[in-house]
């Protein structure tokens, strides 16, 4: 449902917001750097299917910020151009693509961070310690544009494992206006929550579906399957926000 333009500046609180939330800098080792492109799906699921996943002490902290407002869980499938370790040189391959399940949480003394809970990665476990490896991990995306007009934009996302978890998005839509922000955010593991990484991030981002907003999304399907996320999707869910992100630069230390 489209609803009156509001001015973009309104949702700069969005993906600052929803994804990311302030962390205090200590004394801290880099490991990692990349610069990525990213489309972020932010879902309202079951609550308790939710409850089960995360660690003990942690509890959901659903999005209050006005485009995203109620989202517990955060989608995001990501193109890893440029991926290089803690001395600048090539991680792996340099590359990769996968896709990562977040859930923002607090704990009992309140500290909010985001906890990874899942996701489909061909590096396999990953840092977190909570990806299954993948055997399918593809990108295919067409940008249509003319002179100084917005591009129309159509992404094909498809990650598969062995043991049958799938996700797979394919969206269409119309650029808009990015807003730009930085953001030092905290990010934990659901099996082993006392590990940390500080992420010092960069972006440009473009709210494309949210509540309250024009809806330029003109396609959109979602598949995601396969025991280890079945409870979470299990027909009960809704998507509440879509944000692309064409520009995102991170630095990635630990204590």
């Amino acid at each position: 449902m489209h609803t009156p333009f509001l001015r973009r500046a309104t949702f700069a609180a969005f993906i600052t917001a929803s994804l990311y939330v302030a962390a205090p800098l200590h004394a801290q080792n880099p490991t990692e750097w990349s610069t990525e492109s990213r489309t972020i799906l932010a879902f309202r699921v079951d609550p308790d299917a939710l409850r089960a996943r995360l660690p003990a002490g942690w509890e959901s902290a659903p999005s209050t910020a006005p485009a995203s407002a109620g989202a517990n869980l955060n989608v995001t499938v990501m193109d890893r151009t440029i991926v290089l370790d803690g001395q600048g040189k090539p991680l792996r391959t340099g590359t990769s693509r996968y896709a990562v399940l977040t859930v923002p949480a607090r704990n009992a003394a309140g500290v909010t961070n985001n906890i990874v809970i899942g996701g489909i990665s061909p590096d396999g476990a990953g840092a977190y310690g909570v990806y299954v490896p993948a055997t399918t991990a593809h990108l295919e995306r067409t940008v249509t544009g003319d002179r100084d007009q917005q591009a129309r934009v159509q992404e094909t996302w498809d990650f598969a494992a062995q043991s049958g978890e799938r996700i797979s998005v394919r969206i269409v839509y119309q650029r808009g206006a990015v807003t730009k922000s930085h953001a030092d955010t905290v990010v934990r593991s659901a099996i082993h929550p006392e590990f940390q990484r500080t992420y010092h991030i960069d972006q440009a981002a473009d709210v494309v579906r949210g509540v309250g907003i024009p809806d330029r999304v003109e396609r959109l399907e979602v598949v995601v399957s396969g025991s280890a996320l079945a409870s979470l999707f299990d027909g009960s869910q809704r998507v509440v926000s879509i944000s692309a992100v064409p520009y995102y630069v991170r630095d990635i230390t630990i204590p």
